[in-house]
């Protein structure tokens, strides 16, 4: 699955040539022997003549290739997803009833358990966090939490990419005591070219502007300055962090960072959440900055974002999936059905349907069915399938992934089109964007290794020891957490 020079998804024959963890070459051909049912095709067959000058060519590239070939026949090849918003440790709650929480999810739930979690528990949670990732597709994700390392060896033990950015916190929240180590740990992933060669990157981590001081968010700056590394952090994500900003600084969140002289310092900036973002807030962020979009997360700790005025505001935005303790899952197809139905989504809500509802008539039924009419694929499926592939996978300097170029990380998934879940296949971009398609997966690629085994990718990853060594250790310390 290759774009066209419009950018548009386009089926064609390739082969992948990969060295190292990245795709060192795409090699495109007209045609490849038994490929006519290749996905999105015309799926007319060519003249005799055509079909031997393509098999001859098709020959000679598979001929000429370095290594070791593996021929996947008119399977589909898509890059792998890219989860922009990740807390993977925080699977470990996976179920919890919000209901729970007293006041705030974050305040009162997470931060209860974070207090005790300790680094080794990190990597035991975040490797079944990134498990549950790769089997549904995703090859790198953007994750923020404690223990920054502790991530990183996570992402190494399963074979995942990610950009870890340490959280720091000074002011709240269970990192105040260690927002130096963090800060340390950020510098250290970033100099790591070993981390770099697995697909693990650097970001900076600063929580949220109510558990960060001014000097710390300074500081951040710095660092991401230095080192050219993107600012990764929640932004005026609840109710409580926009009151603090009133009460302490006398502006918003989004205000107060633009004083501190922050924003213009990081390469690019993810911003997630940004619930209570204005219109004059979204108008200080410039195009390095880029939001994020958690439909199921942000349904449970507050409400949806409101992507429709990022989209007005020509602001760059994303989707992730954020914690499973706050939506019960890492599938981000999930998050993409979810946003393909938003805008018919607030017609009950909307001033039409109110007066339909009152006053039932034929005119006020049509005026919401109008509305119905004109809110509905507001985002096309190329579109929003951008927003978890090639937009995230393009925020860091120094690598691109959520893509199949040259240069690009070697994070590839391979479909079986004829899995009752995708079949027949023929609009590939739609179909990941309404399909339940990840039980489709017949291989995947991460930084140029290969997940699992072809042909049994599931059942060959959660039937592995290493998987359930994993689980076991994970559920040995979840219950010592419990007791």
């Amino acid at each position: 699955m290759l774009p066209d020079s419009q950018g548009a998804i386009q089926v064609r024959p390739a082969a992948i040539e990969i060295a190292g963890p990245s795709i060192r070459a795409v090699h495109e051909l007209d045609n490849v022997p038994g490929s006519d049912n290749v996905p999105g095709s015309d799926n007319v067959p060519g003249s005799d003549d055509a079909r031997r000058s393509d098999s001859a060519a098709y020959s000679e590239l598979i001929r000429t290739l370095p290594g070791h070939v593996i021929d996947f026949g008119s399977r589909l090849l898509t890059p792998a997803f890219v989860n922009a918003h990740t807390h993977l440790a925080l699977v470990a709650l996976r179920g919890v009833d919000p209901g729970d929480a007293r006041h705030s999810l974050v305040e009162d739930f997470f931060f209860h358990f974070e207090e005790r979690i300790t680094a080794p528990d990190v990597r035991a949670f975040a490797r079944m966090g990134a498990y549950e990732s790769l089997l549904s597709g995703v090859g790198l994700v953007w994750d923020h939490y404690y223990s920054g390392l502790a991530i990183c060896d996570a992402l190494r033990d399963v074979g995942l990419c990610g950009v870890v950015a340490p959280t720091l916190q000074d002011q709240a929240g269970p990192g105040r005591q260690a927002w130096e180590d963090q800060l340390e740990a950020t510098e250290t992933i970033a100099r790591d070219s070993s981390l770099a060669n697995q697909g693990v990157f650097s970001a900076v981590g600063p929580h949220a502007t109510d558990t960060v001081s001014a000097d710390l968010f300074r500081r951040a700056g710095d660092v991401a300055e230095r080192l050219h590394l993107p600012l990764h952090m929640h932004l005026s994500q609840s109710i409580e962090e926009y009151e603090h900003s009133l009460e302490q600084y006398g502006v918003s969140p989004v205000t107060w960072l633009r004083s501190l002289d922050v924003l213009d310092r990081p390469p690019s900036m993810l911003f997630a959440h940004a619930l209570f973002c204005s219109q004059s807030d979204l108008e200080l962020l410039d195009a390095r900055s880029t939001l994020v979009s958690c439909p199921h997360s942000q349904m449970v700790f507050a409400f949806p974002a409101p992507v429709h005025r990022w989209v007005q505001a020509r602001i760059p935005w994303v989707v992730a999936t954020d914690c499973a303790a706050s939506n019960d899952s890492m599938n981000l197809l999930k998050e993409l059905r979810t946003l393909n139905g938003y805008g018919a989504s607030q017609v009950p809500w909307s001033d039409a349907y109110q007066k339909f509802f009152a006053t039932p008539d034929v005119k006020s039924a049509r005026s919401a069915w109008r509305l119905r009419t004109e809110q509905t694929n507001q985002f096309s499926a190329e579109a929003l399938l951008a927003k978890v592939l090639d937009v995230p996978g393009r925020l860091h300097p120094a690598f691109v992934a959520g893509v199949i170029e040259p240069g690009a990380l070697a994070n590839v998934v391979v479909w079986d089109t004829n899995h009752p879940n995708i079949w027949p296949a023929t609009d590939p971009g739609s179909i990941f964007v309404r399909a339940n398609a990840t039980a489709a997966i017949h291989a995947m690629y991460v930084a140029g290794q290969e997940i699992g085994r072809a042909g049994a990718f599931c059942e060959s990853i959660t039937g592995s020891s290493e998987y359930r060594e994993a689980r076991e250790e994970a559920g040995e310390r979840l219950v010592r957490l419990a007791g």
